[in-house]
C-alpha cells in the first residue's frame, strides 16, 4: 500500500471515498467503498507519518 492512501480509504482497495464508485478486486469482487477497519487505519496513518519523518 503507497504512502499516500488516505487513512480512509477504502478496505478493500484503499481508493478514496470520494473517487471510488463501484470497483472491482480479486478479493473482494465488486464493491462498493466499505469503512476500514481500525487497524488498517493506524497502519496507514503509521506509514504516512513515518513517510514524512523521512523525507525531511
Amino acid at each position: 500500500m503507497p504512502s499516500t492512501t488516505p487513512p480512509s480509504a477504502c478496505r478493500h482497495c484503499g481508493i478514496d471515498h470520494h473517487e471510488h464508485m463501484q470497483r472491482w478486486t480479486s478479493a473482494a469482487g465488486w464493491h462498493q467503498w466499505t469503512q476500514p477497519t481500525q487497524q488498517q487505519v493506524k497502519q496507514r496513518m503509521t506509514v504516512r507519518r513515518k513517510a514524512r519523518t523521512t523525507s525531511r
